[in-house]
This record gives C-alpha cells, structure tokens and sequence, in this order.
C-alpha cells in the first residue's frame, strides 16, 4: 500500500460520513422541534438518540483522519487505533445521555401524561423514510470500500429506524387512549421514551464492547482470512500457509504469514519467495504491513 492510498480510501470514507453527519444534524433538529411542538417525549428522546449518531459521526470524521496518518517512530504500523479510542469515548456519553433519559422517564411515571398530537406522526413518517435511506446508502458504500466503520455506522443508523417505529406506536397508543378514554393507553408516549432509552443503553455497551475488542487486536473475518490465504498460495514456490493472522488497525489491516517452502531450496530463493507473497498480498489497499516468515518443509 502506497502513502497515498489510506489517504484516498480515507477521503472517499470521510466524503460519506459528511453526507451521515448533515442528515443527522437535520433530523436531531426536526425530532427534538417536533417532539415540544406536538408535546411528544418520545419524539424527544428519539432526537437524543439522533444527537448520539451525530457525535458518532463527528468522532469517526475526527477518527478516521487521524488514523490515515503514516506510521512514524512513535507508532510503527500507523495510527488506524485512534478510532477506537474515540470509539470508547462515544459509548460513554451514549450511556450517559440513556441516564437522563431514563431519569427523565422515571420522574414521568408518577405526572400525569400529556398525550401527543397525531400530527407528530407526519415528523415521525419524514424520519422513517429518510433514515432508512440513510442507512441503506452508508452500507452499501461500506460494502464498496470494505468498511467496517461505515458498515458500523449504517447498522447503527438502521437501529434508529427501529427507534423511530417505536414512537410512532407510542404516539399511536396516548392518542387511542385519550380518543377512547382508556387510562393505561394515555402512557404509551413516555412507555415509548424508556423503551428507547433502553435500546440506547444497548448501543452504548455494545461500541464501547466492540471497541475494546478491536484495541486488544481483533482478528479479520473469516472471509477476509480466506481470500487472503488462498492469494498467498497461489504464489509459486509456496507449499502452504502454516499461519495467518489479520489484526485489524482502523481501516487497514497488518499481516503476519507464515508460510511453508521446499526446504531443499536455498536462503536466498525463500527470501524472494516469501518477498513475492508480501508484494502479492499488498495489492490488496487494506493491507498496510505485512510479515511473512518461511518454515522449511522437511521429507520424512
């Protein structure tokens, strides 16, 4: 991978996020608006989470132009990590906005509910169709790019889809109980608050989970293991692949092979094996470092 090409890669993934961060900046402010205007506090805090995917994508903007820098004296295979560090930082202020939330809820149960109007509906309508847009378009450019941080970003934004169905059902329940006079209907708006500021709280946990992970040097998928080893053995010269190891650092990866020679072969013609496996497998541009080791096959 040349010097240049993280920093390709990197732009093209930016130029998304970009696109992630202006919708998401529009629909904190429709939610939250809509959500005083038509008295919802669902809607409300639906608009926290929203405000929870905008700093995901400030984090991950900030993140992913860090980790494009080149590795240097300090950090020899890069700074791709950086990511995740910011990562932990965007689950704990999730976790700490659920709080509130939760809090907000609690101090709910014992006031009387306020029923929102039914044409918060119509808010909650323009942010089912625009966010399932949204998502659908950050993963399939994560697929194009092979991105796990835009997959991670699109799957999240898929998980405000489900948020936003989750409103509309409470908006739905308060008016029916208002229009019918059925008392434990009237609450389906704040019963809609919790449920979101639950599923918030599991969104927290599981970046926080995943970037633990991926700091302690998380393996590349299977798939990603595959193809890699089956182009290593393509190579002539190469009897095997004895190991392989992928870690994932941001949005590139560094490898550790181990391959198995003819051991009759000479020093000199392994090193231009193994030489061959390493300019093969940085073809691929998420490959950034590779470490190829030969192991001599000996006749029994």
């Amino acid at each position: 991978m040349t010097p240049s090409e993280p920093k390709t890669m990197s732009r093209s993934i930016e130029r998304v996020m970009h696109k992630s961060f202006a919708a998401n900046f529009g629909l904190v402010i429709l939610k939250v608006v809509g959500g005083f205007w038509f008295k919802s506090t669902a809607l409300i805090a639906d608009g926290v989470h929203s405000l929870s995917d905008l700093l995901s994508d400030v984090f991950v903007i900030v993140g992913i132009r860090h980790s494009a820098k080149p590795a240097d004296k300090e950090h020899p295979v890069g700074h791709g990590k950086f990511q995740y560090v910011l990562s932990l930082f965007i689950g704990v202020s999730i976790l700490f906005l659920a709080y509130q939330l939760i809090m907000r809820a609690v101090d709910l149960v014992n006031a009387d509910p306020v029923v929102p109007s039914l044409y918060g509906l119509v808010v909650v309508g323009m942010v089912v169709t625009t966010k399932w847009w949204l998502s659908r378009y950050i993963l399939s450019r994560g697929k194009t790019y092979d991105s796990s941080v835009l997959t991670a970003s699109g799957t999240e934004s898929l998980t405000d889809v489900a948020s936003s169905v989750v409103v509309l059902f409470g908006i739905v329940l308060s008016v029916t109980g208002a229009h019918f006079d059925i008392a434990w209907l009237r609450y389906g708006d704040n019963v809609a608050a919790f449920l979101i500021a639950l599923l918030i709280i599991k969104i927290g946990f599981q970046i926080i989970y995943d970037a633990i992970q991926y700091l302690m040097g998380k393996q590349a998928s299977e798939a990603v293991l595959n193809a890699t080893r089956e182009r290593a053995e393509h190579i002539s010269g190469v009897q095997g692949i004895d190991k392989l190891e992928m870690i994932t650092y941001g949005h590139y990866y560094q490898v550790i092979i181990d391959i198995r020679v003819d051991g009759r072969l000479s020093v000199a013609k392994g090193h231009d094996i193994a030489s061959a496996v390493k300019t093969v497998l940085k073809e691929d541009k998420k490959i950034s470092h590779v470490t190829v080791h030969v192991n001599p096959e000996v006749e029994r």
